[in-house]
């Protein structure tokens, strides 16, 4: 959807009282999942999404950019025995090209489509395998889009790692969208002392200072803590658009014996920032209009009014308890309370150029204006319970999930008005020609809207002659989202209640020489909140994929390498209605057809990772109507079919300067339609630098995004807008490690 303008008691379990034993259980059944919460008001909601099972902690350790094991699937299986596309982004190759926004940290990564909508700061804007907007789980438990408007977007600094599973998961990632999910996974205390400081500088005054201490808190280790920080000021390329965060996040983790861990957390994250879309026109952009084209620095809304961002605050704790020597429970419980909220304006791109009264000119250098006010309310419940065995049975070992995962969210938003604003010069703006909007004593709407879902997954990994890996699962959602709409005085309520069974199966052969060909079937399940705008609830969004691969990894660990060809099918997508952009209906089934290809190496003076994405994505089914008809069998809006990244690290030290590293990345991106075929996209090719110098425990690197300063379009949409790509982003970085 394109952003419009308005997810057996052992002798291990000694030091746990079988009191907190059963707490634990009955909290993650009963207050976790369904309850609400102290905290919770009556006038707060929730977001529509779901919950999934945590992820484990990953035993192999990611070496550079190349990994050979990921927590996504819930286990600790090597990626070679996993029949399906996964990618694991490090903390040193995010640390190494200074992503400052998940889509940066997203770039080089195969099967997305990220910064869709360039410098758009609303939102972390990516897609995975031409689906839907990717689903996030932050680890392992899903993060529900907490309304359009007012979204706190995550912090890169704060992960460890971040894993991509492409393509329907629904079995293992509970409810969520076809394309794929993403995993943050959060830095958490460490056994071993480390201790960083750095402090950053760059163009559009960017300033930002982040701290990240962690080790043992008593002499037997076993109190750990970790605290990881951020604050930021900066501006951004467009005028008045100044970018804030304040980021704090506390954990401790306790093992009072062994196979026993808690680890309790809090967050706060604030952000402030004003707004980086315009919503321009075609002919302004993309196409040059008879006073040239709109400075893409151009602040389209009011310097003293408008803002955009929020505060999340977010308690939780992670429990795991080794059960037997085969029989390990893991159990999570996580709030979110989130606070957002949004005044902006949007030029009415459907006018196009006026004259200084709002008139209709072709020659003229004005855009009508229209402002938006809205706030936006979240308080979101998470829980799961998971039990792990790892069993033999004659010649097979099993590797057995059994799991249940839950949501309880409520979301409230309202929306203060919009009208027509002033017209603005956006060659020589001039701010300040009418009355800012305020607060009124009625809301013109108010939405409230409760979420409660619930999944029991069950997967078998079962390996057999040391040869094959067959991975079966099976997995049941409920899901029910109540709706009450308050429009000038007139209350709508709805209700919609929605099941579904997903499943999944995998093969993989693990041939001689770190070769491992594999075939898979995943499903994927997705409620959809929300009615279109004759009132009608949406239905849910399914997706289904076969996809076969190869994966390679040979012994010495240094390399990785995959590719995958797949057909995914997605039924019941969201879009923007043509008939009015603030609403949004359901059109037939998508297909995409595609091939991934990904390598990551660890070579003695080298470091690299590479991508190759092709992508047929189509929309192979609509409705009858003619608006519909217009998109069937096009590439969709905003989806290249080719595109491809590279990034290689070079280290200097055989040339006898040890420490010194000189990096450089090429991002391609093809041309995109506007979903139609009416309005083409160009390619775009940008290139990344970075030089960093280490000695004892200084740091200094200096990266520079977009080193030509390229001005381009990212995307153009069929209702005729157009956004402006991400300029040239210079930041110079001194760290200071103990």
């Amino acid at each position: 959807m394109s952003p419009a303008p308005n997810p057996v008691v052992s002798r291990h379990s000694s030091f746990v009282p079988t009191v907190l034993r059963r707490t634990l259980l009955s909290q993650c059944l009963i207050v976790g999942l369904w309850a609400p919460t102290a905290v919770f008001a009556e006038d707060a909601a929730p977001q529509t999404g779901a919950t999934t099972l945590q992820a484990v902690e990953v035993k192999g350790e990611v070496e550079g950019y190349v990994t050979e094991r990921s927590g996504v699937m819930k286990t600790d299986a090597p990626l070679n025995e996993t029949p399906q596309s996964i990618t694991v982004i490090s903390k040193e190759q995010i640390r190494d090209q200074n992503a400052q926004t998940m889509q940066e940290v997203l770039r080089y990564t195969a099967g997305v489509r990220s910064e869709m909508y360039g410098l758009d700061n609303r939102g972390d804007w990516f897609t995975l395998r031409g689906g839907s907007e990717g689903s996030v789980l932050l680890d392992g438990l899903r993060v529900p889009l907490t309304g359009w408007y007012g979204v706190v977007r995550n912090e890169p600094y704060a992960f460890e790692r971040i894993e991509v599973l492409r393509g329907p998961a629904s079995v293992i990632a509970g409810q969520n969208g076809p394309g794929g999910v993403v995993n943050l996974v959060s830095k958490r205390p460490q056994q071993t002392a480390q201790r960083e400081i750095s402090v950053q500088v760059g163009n559009d005054s960017h300033k930002q200072v982040a701290v990240d201490l962690t080790g043992p808190l008593n002499t037997d280790g076993t109190l750990l803590y970790r605290l990881v920080a951020l604050g930021k000021d900066s501006g951004t390329q467009v005028d008045h658009a100044d970018d804030k965060r304040t980021f704090i996040a506390p954990s401790l983790t306790w093992k009072p014996a062994d196979g026993t861990t808690l680890t309790a957390y809090a967050e706060y994250q604030k952000d402030e920032t004003g707004n980086t879309n315009g919503f321009f026109p075609i002919v302004g952009t993309l196409r040059s209009a008879p006073n040239g084209k709109i400075p893409y620095d151009t602040f389209i809304s009011e310097p003293d009014w408008d803002y955009y961002g929020g505060t999340r605050k977010r308690i939780g704790y992670e429990f795991e308890q080794k059960l037997s020597d085969n029989w390990t429970l893991r159990h999570h419980l996580r709030h979110d309370d989130i606070d957002g909220k949004m005044r902006t304006m949007y030029a009415a791109w459907w006018e196009g150029f006026v004259d200084a009264t709002g008139a209709a000119d072709p020659d003229g250098t004005y855009l009508n204006r229209f402002w938006y006010f809205t706030d936006d309310t979240a308080r979101i419940n998470n829980a799961d319970l998971l039990f792990e065995g790892d069993l033999t049975l004659g010649r097979t070992r099993h590797t057995l999930l059994v799991g249940v995962d839950a949501m309880n969210s409520r979301m409230r938003q309202v929306s203060w008005g919009d009208g027509l604003a002033t017209p603005l010069d956006v060659y020589n703006p001039v701010y300040g020609t009418f009355p800012l909007p305020a607060y009124l004593d009625t809301p013109a709407t108010d939405t409230y809207t409760r979420v409660r879902n619930v999944g029991l997954l069950v997967q078998d990994q079962i390996k057999f002659d040391d040869r094959w890996v067959l991975v079966a699962g099976l997995r049941h959602d409920r899901a029910r989202t109540d709706t009450l709409v308050t429009y000038e005085g007139a209350q709508t309520p709805s209700h919609a209640e929605d099941s579904a069974t997903s499943k999944n199966l995998g093969l993989v052969y693990l041939a001689d020489g770190g070769w491992s060909p594999y075939l898979s079937y995943s499903e994927s399940f997705e409620p959809v909140a929300g009615t279109d705008s004759s009132g009608n609830a949406f239905k849910p969004k399914r997706g289904k994929q076969a996809e076969a691969g190869v994966k390679w990894s040979p012994d010495d660990g240094r390399i990785t390498a995959a590719a995958a060809i797949y057909q995914l099918k997605e039924k019941n997508r969201l879009s923007t209605d043509p008939a009015d952009i603030n609403e949004s209906i359901q059109r037939g089934e998508v297909t995409v057809k595609g091939l991934e290809l990904e390598v990551a190496a660890n070579l003695t003076a080298w470091d690299l990772i590479a991508s190759y994405t092709y992508m047929d994505a189509r929309q192979t089914t609509v409705g009858e109507d003619a608006a519909s008809l217009a998109y069937l069998d096009k590439q969709l809006s905003g989806i290249p079919k080719h595109s491809a990244a590279v990034w290689a690290l070079h280290k200097f030290d055989g040339y006898g300067v040890a420490g010194l590293k000189a990096g450089a990345g090429v991002r391609y991106v093809g041309k995109t339609s506007d979903g139609i075929d009416v309005t083409t996209t160009p390619s775009s090719t940008l290139l990344d630098l970075m030089l960093s110098y280490e000695t004892g425990p200084w740091r200094l690197a200096l990266n520079v995004a977009n080193a030509t300063d390229k001005t381009y379009i990212a995307t153009c949409l069929d209702r005729g807008d157009c956004w402006f790509g991400t300029k040239r982003k210079a930041i110079a970085t001194i760290g200071y490690r103990w």
